[in-house]
């Protein structure tokens, strides 16, 4: 018997291989609301993953749930040639 994954643990595996990379990413916020941000992976858990963003010399953490990717709450892209979307 083949034994998927289920959606979290693949949006997580994603995640985990992007790892201190630069990612983009934007946080829809209402209607037609949303922000957009960019920082660097930086460490996954079983539930959450932490972001480090630095924005006019001002350094903070922020923590997403693979739910809110799965959700469409959150969306990140690779800072790569092509702005890459993760998942």
């Amino acid at each position: 018997m083949i034994e998927t994954a289920s959606p979290v643990a693949r949006v997580k595996r994603t995640v985990e291989s992007c790892v201190g990379q630069k990612v983009k990413f934007k946080i829809k916020k209402g209607k037609s609301k949303s922000i957009v941000s960019e920082g660097v992976i930086a460490r996954t858990y079983p539930s959450i993953f932490t972001v480090r963003v630095e924005n006019k010399g001002f350094k903070r953490m922020v923590s997403f749930n693979y739910i809110d990717i799965l959700t469409n709450h959150v969306e990140f892209f690779r800072c790569n040639d092509g702005e890459t979307k993760i998942v």
